[in-house]
Protein backbone atom coordinates (compact mmCIF):
# COMPACT_ATOMS: atom_id res chain seq x y z
CA UNK A 1 0.00 0.00 0.00
CA UNK A 2 1.17 3.83 -0.51
CA UNK A 3 2.77 4.95 2.31
CA UNK A 4 0.53 8.25 2.66
CA UNK A 5 -2.40 5.78 2.45
CA UNK A 6 -1.21 3.62 5.00
CA UNK A 7 -0.58 7.00 7.07
CA UNK A 8 -4.47 7.85 6.70
CA UNK A 9 -5.27 4.71 7.48
CA UNK A 10 -4.03 4.72 10.66
CA UNK A 11 -4.88 7.95 11.92
CA UNK A 12 -8.51 7.87 10.84
CA UNK A 13 -10.03 7.75 14.38
CA UNK A 14 -7.96 10.93 15.66
CA UNK A 15 -11.41 12.44 13.50
CA UNK A 16 -13.51 12.27 15.68
CA UNK A 17 -11.26 12.09 18.80
CA UNK A 18 -8.81 14.44 18.88
CA UNK A 19 -10.31 18.05 18.40
CA UNK A 20 -9.85 20.74 20.18
CA UNK A 21 -12.26 23.36 22.16
CA UNK A 22 -11.83 26.92 21.86
CA UNK A 23 -13.20 29.77 23.72
CA UNK A 24 -13.69 30.75 26.93
CA UNK A 25 -14.81 28.40 29.65
CA UNK A 26 -18.20 27.36 30.41
CA UNK A 27 -19.63 26.73 33.71
CA UNK A 28 -19.83 23.74 35.36
CA UNK A 29 -22.71 21.56 35.20
CA UNK A 30 -22.57 18.05 36.53
CA UNK A 31 -24.25 15.97 33.56
CA UNK A 32 -27.66 13.87 34.48
CA UNK A 33 -26.46 10.79 35.88
CA UNK A 34 -23.05 11.54 36.86
CA UNK A 35 -21.31 12.56 40.00
CA UNK A 36 -19.24 15.23 39.08
CA UNK A 37 -18.62 17.88 36.26
CA UNK A 38 -16.81 16.64 33.10
CA UNK A 39 -12.85 18.22 32.75
CA UNK A 40 -12.19 21.04 30.40
CA UNK A 41 -11.55 19.97 26.73
CA UNK A 42 -8.39 18.98 26.36
CA UNK A 43 -6.63 20.73 23.12
CA UNK A 44 -5.53 18.37 20.38
CA UNK A 45 -2.11 16.96 21.30
CA UNK A 46 -3.00 16.61 24.77
CA UNK A 47 -6.03 14.45 23.46
CA UNK A 48 -3.29 12.24 21.74
CA UNK A 49 -1.01 12.26 24.75
CA UNK A 50 -3.58 10.25 26.89
CA UNK A 51 -4.69 7.60 24.34
CA UNK A 52 -3.96 3.97 24.73
CA UNK A 53 -3.51 2.22 21.66
CA UNK A 54 -2.44 -1.96 21.56
CA UNK A 55 1.25 -1.98 21.17
CA UNK A 56 2.24 -1.99 17.12
CA UNK A 57 -0.13 0.95 16.45
CA UNK A 58 0.40 5.24 16.34
CA UNK A 59 -2.25 7.73 17.14
CA UNK A 60 -1.55 10.69 14.79
CA UNK A 61 -3.85 13.86 14.02
CA UNK A 62 -5.34 14.28 10.90
CA UNK A 63 -7.41 17.46 11.80
CA UNK A 64 -9.12 19.25 13.72
CA UNK A 65 -11.41 22.18 15.58
CA UNK A 66 -11.58 24.91 13.68
CA UNK A 67 -11.17 22.94 10.55
CA UNK A 68 -13.81 20.11 11.63
CA UNK A 69 -16.52 20.97 13.38
CA UNK A 70 -18.69 17.83 15.23
CA UNK A 71 -17.96 15.25 12.09
CA UNK A 72 -20.43 12.34 11.99
CA UNK A 73 -19.41 10.52 8.95
CA UNK A 74 -16.71 10.24 6.62
CA UNK A 75 -15.83 8.25 3.55
CA UNK A 76 -12.10 8.10 1.72
CA UNK A 77 -12.51 8.70 -2.42
CA UNK A 78 -9.39 6.98 -4.64
CA UNK A 79 -7.00 10.30 -4.31
CA UNK A 80 -6.32 9.46 -0.86
CA UNK A 81 -8.91 12.46 0.21
CA UNK A 82 -11.67 12.44 3.00
CA UNK A 83 -15.04 13.74 2.70
CA UNK A 84 -16.37 14.35 5.62
CA UNK A 85 -20.40 15.40 6.87
CA UNK A 86 -19.88 17.72 9.75
CA UNK A 87 -23.64 18.71 12.17
CA UNK A 88 -24.45 21.98 13.92
CA UNK A 89 -28.15 21.37 13.77
CA UNK A 90 -27.96 18.15 16.03
CA UNK A 91 -30.32 17.07 17.37
CA UNK A 92 -32.33 19.31 15.63
CA UNK A 93 -35.98 17.25 14.64
CA UNK A 94 -37.55 19.39 11.63
CA UNK A 95 -36.08 18.65 8.60
CA UNK A 96 -35.19 21.49 5.92
CA UNK A 97 -32.03 23.53 4.89
CA UNK A 98 -29.53 23.87 7.53
CA UNK A 99 -26.47 25.14 8.87
CA UNK A 100 -24.58 21.46 8.61
CA UNK A 101 -21.79 20.65 5.61
CA UNK A 102 -19.86 18.40 3.54
CA UNK A 103 -16.13 18.63 3.71
CA UNK A 104 -12.87 17.94 1.84
CA UNK A 105 -9.65 17.49 3.78
CA UNK A 106 -6.66 16.68 1.49
CA UNK A 107 -2.88 15.71 2.63
CA UNK A 108 -1.12 17.57 -0.62
CA UNK A 109 2.18 17.21 0.90
CA UNK A 110 2.28 13.65 2.02
CA UNK A 111 3.13 14.47 6.03
CA UNK A 112 -0.29 12.64 6.98
CA UNK A 113 -2.14 15.64 8.12
CA UNK A 114 -4.92 17.82 6.28
CA UNK A 115 -3.19 20.80 5.47
CA UNK A 116 -6.07 21.81 2.28
CA UNK A 117 -9.47 21.55 3.64
CA UNK A 118 -12.39 23.01 1.15
CA UNK A 119 -16.65 22.94 1.58
CA UNK A 120 -18.25 21.02 -1.02
CA UNK A 121 -21.72 21.35 0.10
CA UNK A 122 -23.63 23.21 2.72
CA UNK A 123 -27.48 23.56 3.50
CA UNK A 124 -27.54 20.55 5.12
CA UNK A 125 -29.38 19.07 8.09
CA UNK A 126 -27.98 16.45 10.05
CA UNK A 127 -25.93 14.70 7.40
CA UNK A 128 -25.48 11.20 8.66
CA UNK A 129 -23.26 9.23 5.92
CA UNK A 130 -21.28 10.04 2.57
CA UNK A 131 -19.98 8.04 0.15
CA UNK A 132 -18.30 8.14 -3.36
CA UNK A 133 -19.16 7.17 -6.87
CA UNK A 134 -20.60 7.59 -10.15
CA UNK A 135 -19.38 11.24 -10.81
CA UNK A 136 -20.40 12.40 -7.17
CA UNK A 137 -21.30 12.04 -3.71
CA UNK A 138 -23.72 10.04 -1.88
CA UNK A 139 -25.20 11.72 1.35
CA UNK A 140 -27.76 10.94 4.00
CA UNK A 141 -29.58 13.72 4.67
CA UNK A 142 -33.16 13.09 6.22
CA UNK A 143 -35.41 12.60 4.95
CA UNK A 144 -33.46 12.26 1.66
CA UNK A 145 -30.59 10.48 0.34
CA UNK A 146 -28.91 13.21 -2.10
CA UNK A 147 -26.78 12.43 -4.92
CA UNK A 148 -24.54 15.76 -5.43
CA UNK A 149 -22.52 15.78 -8.43
CA UNK A 150 -19.49 16.55 -8.39
CA UNK A 151 -16.53 18.09 -10.82
CA UNK A 152 -13.24 19.07 -9.54
CA UNK A 153 -14.08 19.20 -5.94
CA UNK A 154 -17.32 21.91 -6.51
CA UNK A 155 -21.06 20.74 -6.46
CA UNK A 156 -22.57 21.35 -9.81
CA UNK A 157 -26.05 20.39 -8.95
CA UNK A 158 -28.46 18.24 -6.62
CA UNK A 159 -31.10 15.97 -6.81
CA UNK A 160 -33.22 13.34 -4.60
CA UNK A 161 -32.34 9.94 -4.81
CA UNK A 162 -34.93 8.73 -1.86
CA UNK A 163 -36.53 10.16 0.19
CA UNK A 164 -38.88 9.04 3.17
CA UNK A 165 -36.29 8.24 5.74
CA UNK A 166 -37.73 9.19 9.44
CA UNK A 167 -36.90 12.30 11.91
CA UNK A 168 -38.76 10.90 14.55
CA UNK A 169 -35.03 10.25 16.75
CA UNK A 170 -31.60 12.31 15.28
CA UNK A 171 -29.88 9.54 17.54
CA UNK A 172 -30.98 6.92 15.33
CA UNK A 173 -31.53 8.64 11.30
CA UNK A 174 -30.08 6.63 8.44
CA UNK A 175 -26.49 6.36 8.40
CA UNK A 176 -23.34 4.47 7.42
CA UNK A 177 -23.08 4.55 3.63
CA UNK A 178 -21.15 1.71 2.63
CA UNK A 179 -20.38 0.29 -0.62
CA UNK A 180 -21.15 -3.46 -0.69
CA UNK A 181 -19.16 -5.73 -2.85
CA UNK A 182 -22.07 -6.72 -4.73
CA UNK A 183 -22.03 -3.10 -5.88
CA UNK A 184 -24.94 -1.69 -4.10
CA UNK A 185 -25.16 1.30 -1.51
CA UNK A 186 -26.08 -0.19 1.78
CA UNK A 187 -27.28 1.71 4.93
CA UNK A 188 -28.81 1.30 8.58
CA UNK A 189 -31.35 2.81 10.50
CA UNK A 190 -32.04 2.86 14.18
CA UNK A 191 -34.96 0.68 16.12
CA UNK A 192 -37.05 4.52 17.34
CA UNK A 193 -36.52 6.19 13.52
CA UNK A 194 -39.43 5.34 11.78
CA UNK A 195 -39.27 5.65 7.77
CA UNK A 196 -41.37 5.12 5.11
CA UNK A 197 -39.47 4.62 1.52
CA UNK A 198 -41.06 3.89 -1.54
CA UNK A 199 -38.71 2.49 -4.34
CA UNK A 200 -38.73 3.61 -7.99
CA UNK A 201 -40.40 -0.20 -8.81
CA UNK A 202 -43.22 1.42 -6.70
CA UNK A 203 -42.87 -1.07 -3.29
CA UNK A 204 -43.26 0.87 -0.34
CA UNK A 205 -41.04 0.01 2.86
CA UNK A 206 -42.36 0.80 5.88
CA UNK A 207 -39.66 0.27 8.98
CA UNK A 208 -37.54 1.17 11.28
CA UNK A 209 -34.45 -0.65 12.17
CA UNK A 210 -33.05 -2.24 9.07
CA UNK A 211 -30.01 -2.85 6.78
CA UNK A 212 -31.17 -1.92 3.51
CA UNK A 213 -28.83 -1.09 0.38
CA UNK A 214 -29.78 0.69 -2.83
CA UNK A 215 -28.93 0.60 -6.93
CA UNK A 216 -26.32 3.34 -7.59
CA UNK A 217 -27.52 3.01 -11.33
CA UNK A 218 -31.21 2.15 -11.13
CA UNK A 219 -32.36 3.48 -7.39
CA UNK A 220 -34.06 0.57 -6.88
CA UNK A 221 -34.13 0.33 -2.99
CA UNK A 222 -34.45 -2.85 -1.10
CA UNK A 223 -34.21 -3.90 2.84
CA UNK A 224 -31.60 -6.11 3.55
CA UNK A 225 -32.93 -7.43 7.04
CA UNK A 226 -34.58 -5.68 9.97
CA UNK A 227 -33.37 -6.15 13.73
CA UNK A 228 -30.86 -5.10 16.53
CA UNK A 229 -31.35 -1.59 17.93
CA UNK A 230 -29.06 1.29 17.41
CA UNK A 231 -26.78 -0.12 14.48
CA UNK A 232 -24.12 2.36 13.00
CA UNK A 233 -21.35 1.39 10.89
CA UNK A 234 -21.13 -1.30 8.67
CA UNK A 235 -17.39 -3.59 7.42
CA UNK A 236 -17.73 -6.59 5.01
CA UNK A 237 -15.37 -9.23 5.51
CA UNK A 238 -13.62 -11.65 2.92
CA UNK A 239 -16.94 -13.52 2.36
CA UNK A 240 -18.67 -10.75 1.52
CA UNK A 241 -20.73 -10.91 4.95
CA UNK A 242 -21.83 -7.58 6.71
CA UNK A 243 -20.72 -6.85 10.23
CA UNK A 244 -22.48 -4.04 12.05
Amino acid sequence: MHPVRMTWCNVCLALSLATGVFGAESEEVTPWRQDQPPNQPYSPQEALSRMVVPEGFKVELVASEPDIVNPIAMSFDDRGRIWITESIEYPRKPAGVGRDRVKILEDTDGDGRADKVTVFAEGLNIPTGVAVGYGGVWVLNSPDLLFLHEKEGKETSREVVLTGFGRTDTHELPNSLTWGPDGWLYGLNGVFNQSDVRSNNGKEYKFNCALWRVHPRTHEFEIVCEGTSKPYGIAWDTEGSAIG
